[in-house]
């Protein structure tokens, strides 16, 4: 068992109506809101938001961080990663173990999971950011889901406000979805529902126990977890952030989880299965205490500016992403 010391998240300030994206091209594009990175912002800028709340929520300084693991599918640049910069950012120390996790929205439950494995050998704490500033060519469908934000959770020893119990995996060559720097590919929609189906049915089934009272499936389709969810036959809360948030790939695992958390009550549990190019990690996460950090997602949701679609292009060009 991995305990949660502390938790956060971080949802940049500019969102855009995605009826909006869709009215420049004469498209329908639904309801909805994206989230927009500022022009100063960018996946490092908001992982060091992210963990700055986790690690206030712990009541835990840099210097006693021993790993700091970091996830993203967004990074700009081809060598560089994110985890050595949020690491001196926060104040860890030299010798802190560090790692980056990339290439699939599943990065975000691998870098969990690494972290868990990590405390069970030679780390006592660990910090864990997933962040996401995702683009896409004007015009197509997924730019007016291509959301931005990042969320972190802090392990370690001591007084826990959660705890990851429990995993399941299902690992897969299949791809489905897949970007260049350049584009988005999404395949056959159907098809690759049915593969993400499979996924995830494989990798919640190994949990063994389907008595969750919240559940979180972050996908870049907002109806897919809902047919997750009817296909396992859960009796359980869906979270998500996608409605105001849009798609956010790794980092919508932590921002989901942290949603999921802050409306979780003592002694409930939270499923959440990342899913990604490679497969599913299913987790299983117990609520120890209703504390939630300073800022709720909830709260970061509700701080919002709207931009018209040039600025959004702007910000997002300015930003990098």
């Amino acid at each position: 068992m991995a305990g949660i010391l502390g938790y956060g998240a971080y949802i940049p300030l500019y969102r855009i109506e995605r009826s909006r994206i869709a009215e420049q091209y004469g498209d329908y594009a639904g309801d909805g809101e994206t989230a927009v990175p500022g022009h100063d912002e960018d996946t490092t800028t908001m992982a060091v938001e992210a963990a700055t709340d986790a690690l206030t929520q712990a009541s835990t300084d840099g210097d006693q961080i021993d790993a700091v693991f970091a996830a993203t599918t967004s990074d700009p640049f081809v060598e560089r990663g994110v985890a050595a910069h949020v690491a001196h950012a926060v104040g860890a120390g030299r010798d802190t173990r560090v790692g980056d996790f990339q290439g699939s929205a599943r990065a975000g439950t691998n870098a969990l999971l690494a972290a868990r494995d990590a405390l069970s050998t030679d780390a006592d704490t660990v910090l864990v950011v997933g962040s996401d500033a995702l683009s896409a060519p004007a015009g197509s469908a997924a730019e007016r889901t291509a959301g931005a934000g990042a969320g972190a959770l802090v392990f370690g020893e001591g007084d826990a406000v959660a705890a990851l119990t429990d995993s399941g995996v299902a690992t897969t060559g299949f791809v489905g979805r897949f970007a260049t720097h350049e584009d988005v590919t999404d395949g056959d929609g159907r098809f690759n529902r049915e593969r993400y189906l499979d996924a995830v049915e494989i990798a919640v089934g190994h949990l063994g126990d389907d008595s969750f009272t919240h559940a979180v499936f972050p996908a870049h389709d907002g109806g897919w977890g809902r047919k997750a969810s009817d296909a396992l036959g859960l009796d359980a809360t869906l979270v998500s952030t996608f409605p105001e948030v849009g798609y956010t790939a790794a980092a919508g695992v932590f921002l989901d989880t942290a949603a999921a958390l802050d409306t979780a009550k003592a002694g409930e549990s939270v499923l959440l299965a990342g899913y990604g190019p490679g497969g599913c990690d299913a987790l299983r996460i117990e609520r120890r205490t209703a504390e939630t950090p300073e800022m709720t997602t909830d709260e970061y949701i509700q701080s919002s500016e709207q931009l018209p679609y040039g600025k959004h292009r702007q910000f997002r060009t300015w930003g990098g992403n």
